[in-house]
């Protein structure tokens, strides 16, 4: 007879890994089921970066601890074992396609600051996941590589995991971390009720020898594209490398071909002038708003799954945490129900849904659809003053908003036409801004 699990954690990402780890701390049968064979892979473009060092992200206020090499969440009173790389950068620089910028944290002073002066830290996310998984290992997780998961069916108080290769897994509860792309949030029907904005495609490249103006920064380059384009650039932990992606919200642009010109002809061609790329790697996902219900079925969809965008490592690592405690609460006091898994649910109802409204997040990408490079780039160069250095995806948009803010009377007077145009951007619904993005990405706008 096989074997039944108390949980089964579908994706082995830092949600699904933290989750499963965590239900076999807690004393649960544990399956953790991941579709890559070689689950500390990094098979797809991801910056790597911790959110946040420099300020508080779902409340917590995260601690690299380098001495006792632990990633620290004191608010909920857990830590993750990190024995990879790490490197501090001290500045985020907005980037025209001309070279205007909004620098976000001096650079010059926060390096002579060291690791006080960093506005956080990029991680070498293989490092982490190996982590995770030999101490779910540890906890005796049943570990299961190499299997597509397609859905999952329940009856009575049993649900079964099914996946492509025939396989099946039966079980208590189940805890989906299976990515922006959910299948299990596809197959629940829990993606009707979310609002579609577009379909974000990345190339990305590990490079060496690129030599921007502040080594250890964080870079983001509006580019001279419509529809528009941009590119994001951090360092790469214990390398001497720098990570480079060209984004787009309009499927079927040539980001090789864009990337290519822009390293080599423009402002930006001189940070790439000795620059050898060593891999490419794509990412695909959806732009869609959160699930404001992620139970169904003795089901907890985490991370994300649920998110707007991404939860980052940080939303991920605490939501899986949460969900397999929940599930332990519920395996405890025998409640198999959604009211045993009530601390998960409400949890999320109340640090997420109420105070992480999901428009902030896909509004960082507005700017470009309302204005032209040409427009950006007066603004951005009409920013004198340093910002202070943050990495949020809430709280720096705001930073910038407060500087363009300062600036508009200026604008008013010299460019009304682009004065006029912000004013737009404040009251056009996302709907109407992204919706070429929405019908290049999904012309039936059906998720079901």
């Amino acid at each position: 007879m096989a074997k039944e699990y108390d949980v089964i954690v579908v994706g082995a990402g830092p949600a699904g890994l933290m989750a499963a780890k965590t239900a076999g701390e807690n004393g649960l049968s544990v399956a953790l089921i991941e579709r890559k064979d070689n689950i500390a892979d990094i098979n797809r473009a991801c910056s790597m970066m911790v959110v946040t060092l420099t300020g508080k992200y779902l409340g917590e206020r995260v601690l690299l601890n380098e001495r006792e090499k632990r990633i620290c969440f004191p608010r909920y009173g857990f830590s993750v074992n990190y024995t990879g790389p790490h490197q501090d950068f001290y500045t985020w620089a907005i980037y025209t396609h001309r070279g205007n910028k909004v620098t976000l944290g001096n650079y010059d002073e926060n390096i002579k600051k060291g690791s006080a002066g960093r506005i956080s830290a990029v991680y070498n996310k293989g490092a982490l996941l190996q982590g995770l998984l030999d101490e779910a290992r540890g906890c005796h997780v049943d570990v299961f590589p190499g299997y597509n998961v397609i859905g999952t069916h329940t009856e009575g108080n049993r649900v079964t995991v099914k996946t492509a290769e025939g396989r099946s897994f039966k079980g208590t509860f189940v805890i989906a971390a299976d990515g922006r792309s959910s299948k299990i949030a596809r197959t629940l029907g829990k993606n009707k009720d979310r609002k579609y904005f577009g379909t974000a495609t990345t190339l990305g490249y590990e490079m060496s020898g690129v030599e921007p103006p502040e080594k250890y920064g964080l870079f983001q380059i509006f580019l001279n594209e419509s529809p528009a384009m941009r590119i994001w650039m951090t360092p790469r932990a214990g390398s001497d490398q720098h990570f480079a992606m060209v984004t787009s919200l309009h499927p079927g642009r040539d980001h090789e071909a864009i990337f290519k010109r822009v390293t080599k002809e423009g402002f930006f061609a001189q940070w790439f002038a000795k620059a050898e790329v060593k891999r490419a790697l794509p990412a695909v996902g959806n732009m869609l708003s959160h699930i404001v219900d992620p139970y169904q079925d003795q089901v907890l969809l985490v991370s994300d799954a649920v998110w707007c965008q991404e939860a980052e490592m940080t939303g991920a690592v605490v939501s899986g945490w949460k969900a397999a405690n929940a599930v332990t609460f519920a395996l405890v006091e025998g409640k198999i129900s959604r009211e045993g898994v009530a601390v998960y649910l409400d949890w999320w109802r109340d640090e997420v849904i109420k105070l992480y409204d999901y428009k902030d997040m896909i509004g960082n990408a507005v700017m470009p659809y309302i204005l032209s490079p040409d427009d950006i780039d007066y603004l951005l160069g009409s920013i004198k003053k340093t910002l202070p250095g943050m990495l949020d995806p809430y709280e720096t948009p705001k930073l910038v908003g407060g500087a363009l803010d300062e600036i508009m009377p200026m604008v008013q007077k010299e460019r009304p036409d682009i004065f006029q145009k912000l004013g737009t951007m404040r009251t056009t619904p996302l709907e109407v801004v992204f919706g070429g993005c929405m019908r290049a990405g999904f012309p039936s706008l059906s998720l079901s």
